[in-house]
């Protein structure tokens, strides 16, 4: 079969036969249908003005609160104690003044968090990779699992990708389904239209052989994290390759996209890559959606609202679920940073995010309490032949900086990045480590940034 016929038998056929489906079986129909209603909601939304979307959200947060209220004793206890009434029409700023819900805080709770209204067959179990300590456990509703799903799908028809175009997925952790090679995992592969790569364990030689695959298999698109795409352009790179894949674009997730690998994977393929934000614990938040014009990232407005804990252009991610009916979380503090749009302010939504900046723990702290976050150091290395890098701050306040180098790295770039970071780390012990390879967390991600005086200080909070 063709590249193009298997695109129109899966789009036009095999998918819609799968909502179909879906539809008819009983433990996945309300699921669907709140897939359904999310899609709807988000076309007809399209060309509403900002006060519109502010109304509708105003509205659905109202419902949350209440809905929140009622089914889990955790916000009933924690409303009664600080006097706020949910039964009020509140506004956005009399939102603001509610607690932020913080990891530790959803690890205490347990299972007060968790809705009484949804039947337990109708939960499922999800949480977080753990890469900045132990893994948060969450529990998805059927409304919440549909509108993720359909925020996702909304995002790819309008960059041109519906579902059942030919893909691939540069992708996977510990916590993600394992594709096998049975006959039911090579049915959905051809239902999908798709091919699933792991980057778990990268080499130069396993690198070289998904270019082959990818090189026959064509796909439309290419899904991967960060990292391991960054890890692909070096190595066709250096071989000299000229691929003729994706022939549309690459969608990123999982990790930040950093400017020099942004720069990298665009030299080699010469095709756009779209930047997706979002978390397992809260799903898909943002997404950039024309990469050439303008890298903000669109909020995916429809099902979560994303506010500032603060006034400032450089602010903590705050995050409530709109449709969170199997486990309500209320102004959760996701852990991350990103540059705000000016005018953003607490309780209130916000429609684009400037720049997811990197987790907020990721700073290096110096002698006299002052912190550096590590948003700056990219700067420090973007003039030197560095694939990758990461900084790592030990207990007692020494650093040492784990380079990856590229083919041209000589002396002259260690005593450089030296110098740099001496002058930026004034009163540190500094140190250059070359290595092949940076290690990864338990989701398969690297951190940059690692402190262990940052850690140290998160767990005697």
């Amino acid at each position: 079969m063709s590249p193009a016929t298997h695109d129109l038998v899966s789009i036009q056929l095999l998918q819609p036969l799968r909502r179909l489906s879906r539809l008819a079986r009983p433990a996945l129909r309300p699921a669907a249908l709140a897939c359904r209603e999310g899609l709807s909601l988000r076309e007809q939304a399209a060309g509403w003005p900002t006060e519109q979307r502010r109304e509708w959200m105003l509205a659905r947060l109202r419902e949350a609160v209440r809905r929140a209220w009622w089914t889990t004793r955790y916000y009933r206890e924690l409303f009664d104690q600080i006097g706020f009434d949910p039964r009020s029409d509140f506004t956005f700023d009399d939102f603001a003044a509610l607690p932020t819900l913080e990891r530790e805080e959803i690890h205490r709770a347990g299972r007060a968090l968790v809705s009484v209204a949804v039947p337990s067959a109708d939960l499922r179990q999800d949480a977080t990779g753990g890469s900045t300590g132990v893994p948060t456990v969450i529990w998805l509703g059927p409304s919440e699992r549909g509108w993720r799903e359909s925020g996702i799908e909304h995002y790819m028809r309008r960059i041109g990708l519906p579902r059942g175009i030919r893909a691939a997925a540069l992708w996977g952790h510990h916590l993600d389904p394992k594709a096998g090679d049975g006959l039911g995992d090579r049915l959905r592969s051809f239902v999908d239209n798709s091919r699933e790569l792991e980057c778990f364990r990268l080499s130069p030689s396993t690198l070289a052989g998904y270019h082959a695959t990818l090189e026959r298999w064509q796909p439309r698109y290419l899904l991967a994290y960060a990292n391991a795409l960054a890890a692909l352009a070096a190595e066709v790179r250096a071989r000299g390759w000229r691929p003729s894949y994706p022939t549309q674009c690459f969608v990123t997730g999982a990790e930040k996209l950093m400017p020099g690998d942004r720069a990298l994977i665009q030299s080699v393929f010469g095709r756009p890559i779209h930047e997706r934000y979002g978390s397992r614990d809260v799903g898909l938040i943002a997404f950039q959606v024309d990469p050439d014009r303008s890298l903000e990232l669109e909020i995916d407005w429809a099902n979560v609202l994303i506010e500032p804990d603060s006034r400032d252009p450089v602010a903590s991610i705050l995050v409530t679920k709109l449709h969170g009916d199997g486990m309500p979380m209320l102004r959760y503090r996701i852990g991350d940073l990103a540059r705000f749009p000016a005018g953003s302010r607490p309780g209130h939504p916000t429609f684009e995010l400037d720049e997811v900046l990197g987790r907020e723990l990721d700073r290096i702290w110096l002698p006299d309490g002052r912190w550096i976050h590590g948003i700056e150091f990219p700067h420090m290395m973007k003039d030197h032949p560095v694939r990758q890098y990461q900084i790592v701050q030990t207990d007692d306040a020494s650093v040492t900086v784990r380079l990856v180098p590229a083919p041209t790295f000589g002396e002259d770039n260690r005593v450089d990045i030296l110098r740099t970071l001496h002058a930026n780390l004034d009163g540190l012990a500094v140190s250059l480590e070359l290595c092949e390879a940076l290690p990864r967390t338990r989701a398969n991600k690297v951190r940059f940034v690692v402190s262990e005086i940052d850690e140290r200080r998160r767990a005697q909070r």
